[in-house]
């Protein structure tokens, strides 16, 4: 069994003040709570910014994984988003989120994640 930790969620209104403040330090200590407590992935979450969800879930890759060995789950149903948290993700990440609609997973395949999809 696998534990996801799922508090970096920015549909949590605090967690979105974060995100939106770039609250490093915030962000690492919630994500370092889980870990501790026994989660084997923190899940990402930045959904409610559709227009600068690529450029805060990289933000949010970095700064969870910049004091400590912490994977992740990057949560979103957008195959771009996805693209941009595993392209600076240090090891093997999950994929949290995309559906098996046609229509996603042929975009999620189309782009440089082939290799991460097993």
């Amino acid at each position: 069994m696998q534990i996801v930790g799922e508090f970096v969620n920015a549909s949590r209104k605090q967690i979105a003040e974060y995100i939106e403040n770039k609250s490093d330090k915030d962000i690492q200590k919630l994500a370092l709570a889980q870990k501790n407590a026994g989660a084997d992935f923190i899940d990402l979450n930045a959904g409610i910014f559709q227009e600068r969800e690529s450029s805060y879930l990289s933000w949010l890759v970095k700064t969870v994984q910049k004091h400590g060995d912490i994977t992740c789950a990057i949560d979103s149903p957008d195959p771009k988003a996805i693209e941009a948290g595993l392209s600076v993700h240090q090891g093997d990440a999950m994929i949290n989120s995309i559906s098996f609609e046609k229509n996603r997973l042929n975009n999620l395949k189309g782009n440089r994640l082939t290799g991460y999809l097993r």
